[in-house]
């Protein structure tokens, strides 16, 4: 199950839409799910707060810093690192503390594998983000019949349409949301 970003509630008071569930709109569905992907996608993070298993393979490059997708972390339940075939439980408070980008192990390391079981995620949707998620749905939605297409040709004129992707409002919107890390 995916975070929900947008509810159908607002969709269907902000479009007028006379229909009950977001059932009866398949391709708001989809779009609505599409936007979120692209959301997490923008800012290099996961929004769902749920628990999540990562691994993370360290090379030659010496680092504390391990990077983990679903911020801000709520708790970590394991660490376990591996060098050379054999494996170490890491401790919060003794071996790493908890970052806003996901954890500090005290020790630098190198040529290791790293598994964390954390849960980690936004545990309510921040108001501006909802906002975010209702403009780029809603212009998504209603720029369906001519995806792609930067200018529309009616009997009446023509209508342009900005390029496929993330509004140029939601992006500045998703600019304080980015992954830490992920500058």
């Amino acid at each position: 199950m995916s975070i929900e970003l947008v509810s159908f509630a607002n969709l269907k008071s902000f479009m007028n839409l006379a229909d009950a569930a977001i059932t009866d709109y398949p391709a708001l569905g989809v779009i609505r799910d599409s936007v979120t992907a692209a959301f997490e996608n923008h800012t290099s993070r996961l929004f769902e707060e749920i628990e999540r298993t990562q691994t993370i393979f360290i090379g030659r490059c010496v680092t504390s810093m391990i990077s983990l997708s679903g911020v801000p972390v709520a708790s970590v339940s394991t660490v376990t690192v591996t060098i050379g075939g054999d494996d170490e439980s890491y401790t919060e408070d003794d071996d790493y503390e908890i970052t806003s980008y996901g954890i500090r192990l005290f020790s630098e390391l190198k040529n290791s594998k790293i598994v964390v079981v954390y849960t980690g995620g936004l545990s309510a949707v921040p108001t501006d983000i909802a906002r975010a998620a209702l403009l780029q749905t809603v212009h998504e939605f209603q720029s369906k019949d001519q995806l792609g297409s930067e200018t529309v040709r009616t009997d009446g004129g023509t209508i342009s349409h900005p390029p496929l992707g993330l509004l140029k409002e939601v992006r500045r919107i998703l600019r304080q949301y980015i992954h830490p890390l992920g500058w």
